[in-house]
């Protein structure tokens, strides 16, 4: 089966098919990794996982999106993070272990609430201040010494979060980002982190975007494209995913995490397969993939499968897989919103 080949293109060298997708996972303590964060990833390596990108990692102190979030903002993150990658390693030295990295922007409860331009966000009834010049510089340089620092904790890639309505999302987003000076590019921002990154790190940059953002103004695959075409020679693999917090006031479900018996399998497959006609770089997808017949049949268009309930259902589901149990009940989730683990929550009365 192809889902169990290794796959190769430039700096990437995955022993199989299947990614974890980024996941929030709510148990570090004031940023710094913990035992228990450890163990969650550790399991993941031990279960067969090709590709495991961690839950994102604030990159600015003032940007982060919930309570236990790992931190990659300041130097002292690195020892843990550092240990992390090294007690993962030790399970399985041949993980492609990357980390993701973010800034909340608008989508937060605990930090100042800001983005490219102050567009109200009525599903958590935030305002946000529209950022300065001088202050998306700064978030610039914050982007690219989180880079670093993930280089030098050791993990094999970062992931930039532009996806899910978080700040880089905002930027690529015509909803959010209603500027008129340079910053209305919202690209502009992702490539000059790269850029940036690039004078100082060989580390690959891989990024997760929205094909779609379910909102009336917002983002629609044309954009997309045309986005993914911009990247396309800066980043090292695509993964293709959709929606952000305020799509579900305008669609009434959470669009990013749908519920599998009613979307179907593989939601967002038809927008990898679309951006992976036009890109010459690797493609993830993402949303739903629960048997391997799917699977098998999406790696005919894209490159990688990506999955992260199921993982957490099960993180020894690469072992076994036929089709996941995993029934889509967003427990955990929901769990790790109000400050909760992340752990499968499917037989508990939460």
């Amino acid at each position: 089966m192809k889902v169990f080949t290794p796959f190769e293109s430039g700096d990437l060298r995955v022993k199989n098919r299947i990614v974890r997708s980024a996941t929030a996972e709510a148990m570090a303590e004031e940023g710094f990794v913990t035992s228990e964060l450890i163990e969650l990833y550790k399991k993941l390596a031990e279960g067969g996982t090709g590709m495991i990108v961690t839950g994102y990692m604030f990159v600015s102190d003032d940007g982060k999106a919930m309570p236990k979030m790992t931190g990659i903002s300041r130097d002292e993150f690195v020892k843990g993070l550092k240990n992390l990658v090294e007690e993962v390693k030790k399970v399985d030295k041949e993980v492609f272990f990357v980390a993701q990295i973010a800034h909340a922007g608008r989508q937060t409860l605990i930090s100042p609430p800001v983005a490219p331009s102050a567009v109200y966000d009525p599903s958590i009834n935030v305002m946000p201040r529209e950022l300065t010049k001088e202050e998306i510089e700064r978030i610039i340089e914050d982007f690219k010494n989180a880079v670093l620092r993930a280089e030098k904790a050791g993990f094999d890639a970062v992931q930039l979060h532009c996806a899910h309505g978080y700040l880089l999302s905002e930027f690529l987003s015509p909803h959010t980002n209603r500027r008129k000076d340079e910053y209305g590019d919202g690209v502009k921002v992702v490539l000059e982190i790269i850029e940036r990154a690039r004078e100082k790190s060989k580390l690959p940059i891989l990024v997760k975007m929205n094909a779609h953002d379910f909102i009336p103004g917002g983002l629609e695959l044309k954009d997309s494209i045309k986005i993914a075409k911009r990247l396309n020679d800066f980043v090292s693999a695509i993964e293709v995913s959709g929606g952000m917090y305020e799509s579900n006031y305008h669609n009434r479900y959470n669009v990013v995490s749908q519920k599998v018996h009613k979307s179907g399998e593989a939601y967002f497959a038809k927008y990898a397969i679309e951006i992976k006609k036009e890109v010459s770089v690797p493609v993830i997808a993402v949303g739903g993939i629960r048997s391997i017949e799917v699977a098998e049949k999406l790696l005919e268009s894209v490159d990688l499968i990506a999955m992260s309930r199921p993982l957490i259902r099960d993180p020894y589901l690469p072992r076994h897989w036929n089709k996941s149990d995993c029934i889509s009940c967003n427990r955990c989730l929901n769990a790790v919103a109000v400050g909760e683990k992340l752990r499968c929550y499917k037989n508990d009365n939460f």
